[in-house]
């Protein structure tokens, strides 16, 4: 861990560049609904002005790297990153922290932000689209420390969030940090860039950043038009050929 600092929460320890400290935001997701918030945390590592800037460490690590311009990239791993004049520290999960520490890695998460004074979070996930009621792109819930008020709709009362999100949603909120989860509509069954690409609009109205989506829209494009075709052969497998239905 030459070069960095070192955060330490029970058994979680997070390797960091002391860059990050006092940034402006910090931002984040997982492999859940759309894979939304990987997709589009991501997509900010390769295409936004970002350099790697530490991991977190968990007792449970899971078994992967992938290479890298610099070297290698962990399950877990932090960058810094710039946009209209504002830091931003981005975590780019990988992989999901195993069930047995996932509270501790979240928790860990927010001690972590707040103990080197980054402002305030927003945390990428999705949200089922059969809960649309209007032509509302996505909806949001803020931990009771987060100010600003979006103008799409809340998540309504009765609605879970779930999974490593939910954790860090919590511990948020334990600790009065402010953090904000946006979450794109989307279908649960499939990778979504064009939800991605929603929440990081989002997050550019709110905070006057300039990351790009262009990439996202361009890939989404070509996964529906894949989606198209597969349903497609699909229907043409189920129809029995001409000479078949005199049969029938």
């Amino acid at each position: 861990m030459s070069g960095f600092a070192v955060h330490r929460f029970k058994t979680i320890r997070i390797a960091y560049s002391e860059e990050l400290t006092g940034a402006d935001l910090f931002i984040t997701g997982f492999k859940g609904y759309g894979a939304v918030g990987y997709i589009a945390t991501l997509h900010l590592a390769d295409t936004a002005e970002c350099r790697e800037a530490g991991y977190v460490i968990t007792k449970y690590m899971p078994e992967a790297v992938t290479p890298s311009s610099r070297g290698v990239v962990g399950p877990f791993t932090l960058y810094s990153c710039e946009s209209a004049g504002k830091r931003i520290v981005l975590l780019v999960n990988h992989d999901i922290p195993v069930v047995q520490e996932r509270s501790r890695f979240t928790e860990a998460i927010v001690d972590f932000l707040q103990s080197i004074g980054v402002k305030e979070a927003v945390l990428i996930g999705g949200f089922d689209s059969r809960f649309k009621q209007g032509d509302e792109k996505l909806r949001w819930i803020a931990t009771s420390s987060y100010s600003r008020v979006l103008e799409e709709p809340r998540m309504d009362k009765g609605l879970y969030v779930v999974g490593p999100l939910a954790l860090l949603l919590f511990h948020a909120e334990v600790r009065g940090y402010p953090a904000l989860a946006v979450l794109p509509y989307t279908e649960a069954a499939r990778p979504d860039p064009r939800a991605a690409a929603v929440a990081i609009e989002k997050i550019n109205e709110i905070y006057g950043l300039e990351f790009s989506v262009d990439e996202l829209l361009e890939q989404a494009k070509k996964v529906e038009e894949m989606i198209t075709m597969m349903e497609q052969q699909q229907r043409e497998m189920l129809t029995p050929p001409n000479s078949e239905r005199a049969y029938m």
